[in-house]
């Protein structure tokens, strides 16, 4: 799968989280550096820093943030 940019997605890639996303969980904040851990058809799982796990849409993150 591909990011917003068009870069291929990996398990374990680090990416960089674009737009401040909320949930009842807590908030994932824009420019987020997070570890990509798993792959679906419409979201993507990433770990932020403090191990909390997220699904996000493909959209809302970047691989090419270097």
């Amino acid at each position: 799968m591909k990011d917003i940019k068009g870069t291929m997605l990996k398990i374990g890639k680090r990416v960089c989280i674009q737009e401040d996303i909320s949930s009842v969980n807590g908030m994932l904040y824009k420019n987020t550096i997070c570890k990509v851990e798993a792959l679906d058809k419409s979201k993507v799982q990433v770990q932020d820093r403090s191990g909390k796990l997220w699904w996000v849409q493909y959209g809302q993150v970047s691989a090419s943030f270097l």
